[in-house]
């Protein structure tokens, strides 16, 4: 396995997260996908869950998550 899960910047539809869990976990990036929509369509909860991985998981080979960058981008501005 990787050493960290990140969002993945080459193999990516929407955010990169099912294609960063499929690298994290060697499992191939079209069952995660499988399982994300399923997720989504069944549960619901799925999808919080993926935007809620988007915004935590850092882009691969970033030190920050979009979460943090945009935290950081509101105290820039109001500096």
């Amino acid at each position: 396995m990787s050493a960290s899960l990140t969002r993945s910047r080459t193999d990516k539809v929407l955010g990169g997260v099912c294609g960063g869990i499929a690298a994290f976990t060697k499992i191939d990036v079209a069952i995660i996908r499988v399982i994300a929509a399923l997720g989504i369509l069944f549960f619901g909860a799925g999808l919080l869950v993926y935007i809620l991985l988007w915004l935590l998981l850092p882009m691969e080979g970033a030190s920050e998550s979009g979460l943090d960058q945009v935290i950081n981008s509101i105290k820039n501005n109001r500096s």
